[in-house]
């Protein structure tokens, strides 16, 4: 007889052996939602890879809908009072019950501090897990009481953090256009020890990002763009950080001490043109950084790695990395040489993916530079494995013909190749549209180039999604 829960399956012959039965999905979907009520948010949601049964079905686990959003549209005076007035009724009208996720939206001067204090206040009570603020110019104080709160995602708010703030589930944290001191941010992630992923963008009262005396065992991603004024970053433990993503002023301080055995991810961008670099171990530490797999440099970044990589004859330890993405605010002699040189001094003989984001601009660097800057030798060989690259803004001047030359000539293993035109301005300056404004003369140019496979590809239009980098969001323009 079979046992409980179990079928019979015929396996040949006569033999038969027992089935394992999923009871648990063919409970009524009142008892499931009970089960889901009973978990996180986050492993509530996995539960959607079980069967097409429990797709979805996390949404519904709460009475009320799971999420509540607060959003106020623009404008002020009697009208929008109302719509406030409205906004706020909803909470009182649901009721205190749990809720997986609750945002707010507002504008400056819709929403009083103390209305902002009862919605906040309301999230705690329902055990809000997912908390989303943006934006306007009141004050916050962290923690916001949640014995839950798993994801903290603010923007333009003054946050202000006690001395004495616990928030033990706390994960995420994004802070954006948020006015938030040096001390408080500290405070804050020293009250979250199981905090993974810092993202900070827009802040402009940091100035020095410190977590010394802090520390951040659990910290895998962190994220620092255009916090204007943050010149010195610190984080010295951080042995799980496999992701550091940072855009702003050059970092006058020693940025990856923490990090170097574990870190994979790496992108570095200063933003803007040259103005005197500042002593950093930056030159020291990318190429030491034995685990990287992805990296995105801007020129100026690339230009400092590679100077001082040759100049002091450093062994690099890139032997790892699989995505190379540079991103060029110019392409003169110089630029080309620093690429020719990062090639050189700091091998990636693993190397499958290379993106190259060009400059806009539509005069040619070389016309204006040749007499200045020497050329620099390519290098030769290390790029067997290179598998696929991409330049984005290529315009067939002489610098970029070059590049393309050198990998055509040098990467045996190369599949494809795109050769992506800039984006130029609509007619009517409506929006932005793609042009393949490459000439005839230029394609049939290029398609004669020497090649070290045969079966290289060249394609002169945009690709598909998989062939984008990790890092695909640049925070600059070009």
């Amino acid at each position: 007889m079979a046992g409980r829960g179990e079928k019979r399956r015929r396996t040949g012959g006569a033999h038969e052996e027992p089935e394992e039965e999923d009871r648990i999905s063919d409970l009524p979907d009142v008892l499931r939602l009970q089960i889901l009520s009973l978990l996180p948010l986050k492993s509530a949601i996995r539960t959607g890879a079980l069967s097409s049964r429990w797709r979805r079905l996390w949404a519904y686990r709460w009475p009320e809908p799971s999420s509540v959003s607060i959003r106020l549209p623009p404008g002020g005076g009697a009208a929008a009072a109302a719509a406030t007035a409205a906004a706020l009724a909803v909470i009182d009208r649901r009721g205190r019950r749990r809720v997986d996720g609750f945002s707010l939206a507002f504008h400056g001067g819709q929403l009083a501090q103390a209305d902002l204090k009862r919605c906040v206040d309301y999230a705690a009570a329902c055990e809000a897990e997912d908390l989303h603020r943006r934006p306007g110019m009141l004050t916050l104080q962290f923690p916001m009481g949640s014995p839950l709160l798993v994801r903290l995602s603010v923007r333009g708010l003054n946050l202000t953090a006690v001395n004495n703030a616990m928030v033990a589930t706390l994960e995420v944290v994004h802070l954006h256009s948020v006015f938030l001191t040096d001390a408080a941010l500290r405070r804050m992630v020293a009250a979250c020890p199981r905090l993974r992923d810092l993202d900070l963008r827009y802040c402009r009262r940091l100035r020095r990002v410190d977590f010394t005396n802090v520390g951040v065992p659990n910290l895998r991603s962190f994220t620092v763009v255009d916090c204007s004024r943050t010149t010195e970053l610190r984080v010295p433990v951080a042995p799980r950080l496999r992701s550091f993503r940072f855009s702003g002023a050059f970092l006058s301080s020693n940025i990856l001490s923490g990090a170097k055995a574990s870190l994979e991810h790496l992108y570095l961008c200063s933003g803007g043109p040259e103005t005197g670099l500042p002593v950093t171990n930056l030159p020291y530490a990318v190429p030491r950084l034995s685990n990287l797999t992805v990296l995105t440099l801007c020129s100026i970044a690339l230009q400092y790695v590679s100077s001082f990589t040759a100049k002091d004859v450093m062994e690099s330890n890139l032997h790892g990395l699989r995505e190379l993405h540079l991103l060029m605010f110019g392409m003169a002699n110089s630029n080309l040489a620093d690429i020719y040189s990062f090639l050189k001094t700091c091998p990636c003989p693993q190397l499958e993916r290379l993106f190259v984001q060009l400059p806009t601009n539509t005069g040619d660097a070389f016309t204006e530079n040749f007499l200045k800057v020497e050329e620099e030798d390519p290098p030769k060989g290390g790029l067997e494995n290179l598998r696929l690259a991409k330049l984005t803004n290529f315009k067939g001047h002489r610098n970029e013909m070059q590049l393309v030359a050198f990998l055509l000539r040098q990467s045996s293993s190369l599949k494809k190749l795109f050769l992506i035109a800039p984006k130029e301005d609509h007619p009517q300056g409506l929006r932005k549209v793609h042009s393949d404004m490459l000439p005839d003369f230029l394609k049939k140019e290029i398609s004669h180039l020497e090649r070290a496979s045969a079966n290289t590809q060249i394609f002169f239009g945009e690709p598909d999604a998989q062939t984008h980098p990790l890092h695909s969001e640049v925070f600059v323009r070009f």
